[in-house]
Order: C-alpha cells, then sequence, then structure tokens
C-alpha cells in the first residue's frame, strides 16, 4: 500500500510541475505569457477549422487559468481540460468552424482583470481543389508515376509517404507490410513530380501504397509583447493515394 502512495504521489509531482503558478495567480501583462496557435483549415471551405490555442509561461509551463479568455473574431474559444492516461491532463482552447472576417483570423486575449489585447493574427488559406491534380487511378510497377498539379492555391510542401509489402518472410501465408519515412519537399501552387519505376520494387520489399499530401503551411503575426517564441501557424492538405495491386 505505501508503495503505491508513493507511485501515486510522485505522479502528483510531475503533473504539478507541468504547471505554471501564474494558473492561480493575477495576470494582467502579455509579457508573462507565450502563445502558441494552431489553426487547421480545409482547403475546400475557409469556414471548416480547428483551433488550438496554448499558454505557457517563461519556464515552459502550461498556464492552466480559466480567468483568462480567447477570442477569435470576436468569438470565444472554449477553455477546455483533456483528461489522459496516468492521472495527466491537457489543458488548452479550442473552437471549430470559426468565421474569418476579411479573409483573416483575428485573435485577441482577455487578461484576469478582463483588459483586452490583440493576440495574433493569420489570414485564411487560399483555397484549392483536388480535381486540379492529376495521378494515375492505379499504379504500375513497370511504369514511371507522373503526378501533375496547378493552382493549388497557398500548396507550398509536398509530403510523400510510402507503405512497402515485405517479400523475406517468414511465413509464406502471412503478408507483412511497413511504412517508410515520409519525404517532404518545398513545391509550387504548380508544378510536376515524377517517381521513377526503378524505386518501386527490389529484393526485399514492393511499393503497396504511394499517398502524396498537398500542404499549405504559413505562419502569422503575433503581439511582439508576448514571450519569444510565441507563434501562429495555418495548415490545410489534400491527400491523393495511388494503390499498386500486389
Amino acid at each position: 500500500m505505501k508503495k503505491h502512495f508513493t507511485i501515486f504521489l510522485l505522479l502528483i509531482i510531475a503533473i504539478s510541475c507541468n504547471e505554471s503558478k501564474l494558473s492561480h495567480e493575477k495576470i494582467g501583462e502579455l509579457s508573462l505569457i507565450r502563445a502558441e496557435v494552431s489553426i487547421y483549415q480545409r482547403l475546400y471551405n475557409k469556414e471548416e477549422n480547428q483551433i488550438v490555442v496554448n499558454l505557457y509561461d517563461e519556464e515552459g509551463k502550461t498556464i492552466k487559468n480559466d480567468s483568462v479568455k480567447i477570442y477569435v473574431n470576436g468569438a470565444a474559444l472554449k477553455y477546455t481540460v483533456r483528461q489522459e492516461l496516468y492521472y495527466t491532463t491537457q489543458t488548452y482552447y479550442f473552437k471549430e468552424n470559426a468565421l474569418p472576417q476579411d479573409n483573416k483570423f483575428r485573435f485577441e486575449i482577455a487578461l484576469t482583470d478582463g483588459k483586452k489585447f490583440f493576440l495574433a493574427e493569420a489570414n485564411a488559406l487560399a483555397l484549392a481543389s483536388a480535381r486540379n491534380i492529376i495521378t494515375p487511378k492505379a499504379g504500375d510497377l513497370n511504369k514511371d508515376i507522373d503526378v501533375r498539379w496547378k493552382d493549388l492555391g497557398a500548396v507550398n510542401y509536398l509530403v510523400i509517404s510510402r507503405s512497402l509489402k515485405i517479400k523475406k518472410q517468414e511465413d509464406p501465408h502471412v503478408t507483412t507490410y511497413e511504412e517508410q519515412a515520409s519525404d517532404t519537399v518545398n513545391i509550387q501552387p504548380t508544378g510536376q513530380q515524377v517517381f521513377p519505376k526503378s524505386t518501386f520494387d527490389n529484393a526485399e520489399t514492393q511499393l503497396s501504397v504511394l499517398s502524396l499530401k498537398f500542404v499549405a503551411f504559413t505562419h502569422g503575426s503575433v503581439n511582439p509583447q508576448l514571450i519569444k517564441g510565441s507563434e501562429i501557424s495555418i495548415q490545410g492538405d489534400i491527400e491523393e493515394r495511388i494503390f499498386f495491386g500486389n
């Protein structure tokens, strides 16, 4: 029983060490806060989005103070406490489907005394359509894969992932697959990428699925009074998969 109590006590200490003392104090200065604002936006509809805001102190500890309010374009974000495993919790501000105003997401923060300040701002991502991405309907191990795209708005990265079929297996009746580490390349909204057939098949593996994620990612601006390292980012993506008949 004593051993279990000690373990529980250590867990409580570990949790409390990650919580800022500002969680239980009045906060009247923006310079006490580091803010991280993350926006995920659908590329086919700017009004389909998810926003998460995390607040930290200068030591990187989470500020868990529900007296601090955050707004996007005048609408309040929900102060959220999420239960995790082993008695831990995550605390953040959350909102879905925020309406851009003048094509922007503008954030304000109200400190514990009720005073509001500009927090951060980012432009909504330009819309893009999957119809502007041309890929083969199915992969062929004997042919190069030629992928072309055009007019993809704010897209600036391509994340390439591969699922491989393992050839050498102890049990021939069992098929095993593994995920290869992703590659990320910088791209333009209009471009082309060729995947040579020579990379699809070798003595040990065979390409099963080629996944292409076209990503739009950019940063906005934050209040300079915030702690250094504060940031706002917005991201959206379109994913295409090419399956090989193996």
